[in-house]
């Protein structure tokens, strides 16, 4: 077991420290998931980190894999963003349609 005071936070199972001597950063993470989230997200090498389990080792979650994790900014291949598309003609109850873009001028 390693010692309580690397682990304030009960539910905090994972604690992640990096950085300089003068300039040290400490994380607690709830899960694995977490941790690779803000590691891809940070881009922290592997190298320079120092992870430690309050018991002792990695627990290995059945629910989802940690290769599993994707970074990216949420675009599909073409670029374009996975957003609800704006500026849709729409139809209202009595069958008309009002559209939201100006018509082009001929």
């Amino acid at each position: 077991m390693i010692s309580t005071s690397l682990f304030p936070y009960e539910s905090f199972d994972i604690r992640l420290q990096f950085g300089e001597r003068k300039n040290i950063t400490v994380c607690y993470f709830e899960c694995d998931e977490h941790l690779q989230k803000y590691l891809n997200r940070h881009k922290l090498d592997k190298k320079t980190i120092k992870i430690n389990y309050r018991d002792g080792e990695p627990v290995k979650s059945s629910q989802t894999n940690k290769n599993n994790v994707q970074s990216g900014t949420g675009k599909t291949s073409n670029g374009s963003t996975n957003r609800n598309r704006r500026g849709t003609k729409s139809v209202d109850t009595n069958g008309n349609t009002r559209g939201t873009r100006k018509s082009k001028s001929k």
